[in-house]
C-alpha cells in the first residue's frame, strides 16, 4: 500500500510534537503530525502523522509499533489518505 500517514495511539500526556517529530525522523521524513490531546483525566493522547514517503510509514509502522515513549508503548499503524467529501448527486 502506499499510505504516507500514520495513526500514533496510547500517548502519555507527556508526549508533544518535538518527541514525536524526532522519533519519526529516525525512519524518514516527517511532513505533518497532528497531536490530539484527550482531555479527560486517564485516556491517553493520539496523533497522526504524515511521512513524506509510504516506505518510510510502512518503516515507522514496523519499527516503532511497541517502542516505548514517556513511560507509554505506542500503538503505530498505516491509515489510508483522508476521504474527500463526496459530492450531492445531481438531478
Amino acid at each position: 500500500m502506499n499510505h504516507k500517514r500514520l495513526y500514533v495511539g496510547d500517548l502519555s500526556a507527556e508526549v508533544t510534537e518535538k518527541h514525536l517529530s524526532e522519533l519519526f525522523a529516525e525512519v524518514g521524513d516527517v511532513e505533518a503530525i497532528n497531536l490530539v490531546r484527550n482531555g479527560r483525566h486517564g485516556l491517553h493522547s493520539f496523533a497522526f502523522i504524515e511521512m513524506r514517503e509510504p516506505e518510510a510509514a510502512r518503516l515507522a509502522a514496523q519499527r516503532l509499533n511497541g517502542r516505548t515513549l514517556c513511560g507509554s508503548r505506542l500503538i503505530v499503524y498505516t491509515v489510508p489518505p483522508r476521504s474527500r467529501p463526496r459530492t450531492a448527486p445531481r438531478a
